[in-house]
């Protein structure tokens, strides 16, 4: 059985929260990821509402990313300008820290991880002063939140604080507005490396329009991967979405990985749990079947999370649990469309989802 067999997941994260502070003992730190993306603020915004004064604080990881050039360029720090002050103007929190987080060095290279952990290095004594942490995610690339809550998961176990939560606001209507652009090479994210010289099995986590992606990641781990296990979400909130995909990648998928029907996997858009379960499992039994193989040998399987934040979270669980690699591209710069006010808007109906995975429910 895993860790996260059992879990605790609600989609009413207001009514979540006003149950939980209801106890006077509960102080909640806000960890969020301050860039253009209007959802990083809603999770705070969210507990404000909740009036605890003293019992909430935020700590702002500040996104610091190499500018754009153009009209995108120009949009995207305007947006990320617009987040910031709009935290400084937020009644009903305390703000314990805002940590510059650079994403990328002067060669190109994705430095968010180590950046992020070095910023959280200092930041013990903060952590320390609240029971309950809360990593909103939907603001936070893939590189800062991976090492970010692997992290915060050993802090757990040491006794630095008792709980950790997380949440996330998916928004398909947004994410159609903002795209990827400048991608670099495929690598590992920080202390998420391939370490050994293992065979690998590969399994991607698939999106809209992510072949460029899979064709980087695919050529960095070719010359040691037997085999790929694409996953795609199903069911999901658009019940032709997993068609959509698919279409999109038939060529890639089944021409050029040359990757069998059979070994897709298909998961719950909406519960994070239910990748992580697989993940498991199609490990378990790739270590078993290709283990007697003698011109294999010991294989790792190794995880791309490109789609939805819900499901890459859960990929980061599965990636915890069994000390994977976690093989990804990020975009070096975004491009957004804007509506005709210069704002990037999505569905307003979509609210955050509370996600609890350390402390209480687990003890």
């Amino acid at each position: 059985m895993g860790k996260w067999t059992d879990y605790y997941l609600d989609e009413d994260f207001d009514g979540f929260w006003g149950r939980r502070v209801s106890d006077p003992n509960v102080r909640v730190l806000a960890i969020l990821g301050l860039g253009f993306d209007p959802r990083c603020l809603l999770g705070l915004k969210s507990m404000t509402r909740l009036r605890l004064g003293d019992r909430l604080g935020y700590l702002a990881l500040k996104l610091v990313a190499r500018p754009a050039f153009g009209k995108s360029g120009i949009a995207t720090e305007k947006l990320a300008k617009v987040n910031l002050e709009s935290l400084h103007k937020l009644e009903g929190c305390r703000s314990e820290a805002v940590f510059d987080v650079k994403t990328r060095d002067t060669e190109g290279h994705n430095v968010a991880g180590r950046k992020t952990l070095s910023a959280m290095g200092g930041a013990t004594e903060i952590l320390q002063k609240y029971t309950d942490i809360l990593v909103d995610i939907s603001g936070m690339p893939r590189g800062v939140f991976f090492p970010l809550i692997a992290y915060l998961l050993r802090l757990v176990e040491r006794g630095v604080f008792r709980n950790l939560h997380v949440a996330v606001v998916e928004d398909p209507v947004l994410d159609s507005r903002i795209s990827g652009r400048e991608y670099g090479q495929a690598d590992y994210l920080h202390t998420f490396r391939y370490q050994g010289e293992e065979k690998l099995v590969w399994l991607p986590l698939v999106g809209d329009d992510e072949a460029t992606r899979l064709e980087k990641i695919h050529n960095k781990i070719k010359g040691a991967c037997v085999e790929i296990c694409p996953i795609l979400p199903f069911p999901a909130r658009s019940m032709r979405r997993v068609d959509d995909i698919a279409v999109k990648h038939t060529e890639l998928l089944f021409e050029g990985f040359l990757v069998s029907v059979d070994n897709l996997l298909l998961c719950d858009e909406r519960n994070p749990f239910d990748v992580y379960r697989k993940i498991l499992e199609v490990e378990d039994y790739y270590r078993s079947r290709l283990s007697t193989v003698p011109a294999i040998g010991k294989v790792t399987t190794v995880v791309s999370p490109l789609s939805s934040k819900t499901l890459s979270l859960g990929m980061l669980l599965a990636a915890i649990e069994r000390s994977l690699p976690v093989c990804h591209v990020e975009a070096g710069t975004y491009q957004v469309d804007l509506d005709n006010q210069g704002s990037l808007i999505g569905d307003k109906t979509r609210g955050p989802t509370e996600i609890w995975i350390a402390g209480e429910p687990y003890t």
